[in-house]
């Protein structure tokens, strides 16, 4: 028998349970992220708020057990970020910084081009409940974020998908402006 080998298979044991924990960590992370969401755009922020506590503390238990992992939970980083923007526009009808929200670059980075989604369907909600004011003000972050973003060209392997979702983003602010003249000129299909 090869000297040591127990020792280095607990090792690669250790980690590899290390590993599971961070996965099952980051993927409950990214549940309760879109749950945040999906209740924020059905309730409001308030009613969100006990969930933003459990989501602020899921994100402190990744932090605690994805260091060497961080391949395996970056998605959640950006779903998280993604959740807190939100709740921060719709709480306080201005954008949270990234220190404000406590996450890197690159995930706020990309949770702030998804929330442009969320805020189109902000806008079109508000829209079909008649208040154009608001749909405006949703639009405006939107257009915010997609003219503070339009000069960045990144590899897909430092900001993955971000091209993509510039695109996207540029879609979605069309389509609400569309709505917006529509709503304006009293000839809204909302």
């Amino acid at each position: 028998m090869i000297p040591g080998i127990d020792r280095i298979e607990k090792k690669v044991i250790d980690l590899e349970h290390g590993r599971d924990v961070a996965m099952q960590t980051a993927r409950d992370l990214i549940r309760t992220a879109g749950k945040v969401i999906a209740l924020m755009h059905a309730s409001g922020p308030g009613k969100a708020s006990g969930m933003i506590r459990d989501l602020v503390a899921l994100k402190s238990r990744l932090e605690a057990s994805e260091k060497g992992f961080e391949y395996y939970t970056f998605q959640a980083h950006q779903e998280y970020s993604e959740a807190m923007i939100l709740h921060g526009i719709l709480s306080n009808k201005k954008m949270p910084t990234m220190e404000q929200i406590r996450e890197g670059e690159v995930p706020y980075l990309l949770g702030l081009m998804d929330v442009i989604g969320e805020l189109k369907r902000e806008a079109i909600e508000s829209l079909r409940k008649r208040k154009g004011n608001d749909a405006k003000l949703y639009y405006n972050l939107m257009s915010d974020i997609y003219d503070s973003t339009l000069h960045m060209r990144f590899s897909n392997s430092i900001l993955p998908d971000f091209r993509r979702k510039q695109d996207s983003a540029r879609i979605q602010l069309e389509g609400v402006m569309t709505e917006i003249l529509h709503f304006e000129q009293g000839h809204s299909n909302i």
